[in-house]
């Protein structure tokens, strides 16, 4: 959602029954004021700021659940067909060069795979990676996800908190831990 419309618009995909019940009926002792973070009720199911506004809501009704299936099953069509077997899909953007995706596999591993910027997904990936490990970085948000390959190291740094000027994603790529690569990444989904 971008703004009041969408809000208001989706409100009833999102907020179904349980969750209004939840919210509705919660008691003091259930919220909690986490200083710059916002207030949370339960541990983190809504968060909402000082003048309660709604920052996040970690809840997934069951229509938002089905329509996340939906367009997994779609999008998992419209990709070449080594790379249909996943869990989830994680990142997709493109770089200078490249378009990227980042899916985790169902033994909770991550697999990269790229192609040259101007191709498709449904074409084979230039590079595939796999058994790519994240690491968070601090308690922001801020992570990156590891993929090693011999002498090389492909990382994914994503930005979920920082400066406004930063890149919301980034790859860099080392051979025997020297930079050879870096470029700022735009999301794509």
């Amino acid at each position: 959602m971008q703004n009041g419309t969408d809000f208001k618009k989706r409100f009833d995909q999102i907020f179904d029954s349980k969750s209004i019940n939840q919210i509705s009926t919660s008691r003091i002792e259930q919220w909690s004021d986490v200083g710059w973070r916002g207030i949370m009720l339960d541990n983190g199911v809504l968060w909402i700021d000082t003048d309660g506004r709604i920052i996040a809501f970690n809840y997934q009704s069951p229509f938002e659940a089905h329509q996340k299936q939906k367009i997994i099953l779609n999008e998992k069509k419209n990709l070449f067909s080594t790379l249909r077997q996943y869990k989830l899909p994680v990142y997709k953007f493109s770089t200078q060069n490249y378009l990227i995706r980042i899916d985790q596999l169902k033994n909770g591993k991550y697999r990269y795979a790229s192609w040259k910027l101007g191709k498709k997904e449904s074409t084979k990936p230039d590079l595939v990676l796999t058994n790519g490990e994240i690491s968070m970085d601090g308690s922001g948000g801020n992570h990156t996800i590891t993929f090693k390959k011999g002498e090389f190291n492909y990382i994914i740094y994503r930005k979920i908190i920082g400066e406004k000027a930063s890149p919301e994603i980034n790859l860099t790529v080392e051979q025997n831990n020297k930079l050879i690569l870096q470029q700022n990444g735009k999301m794509i989904q």
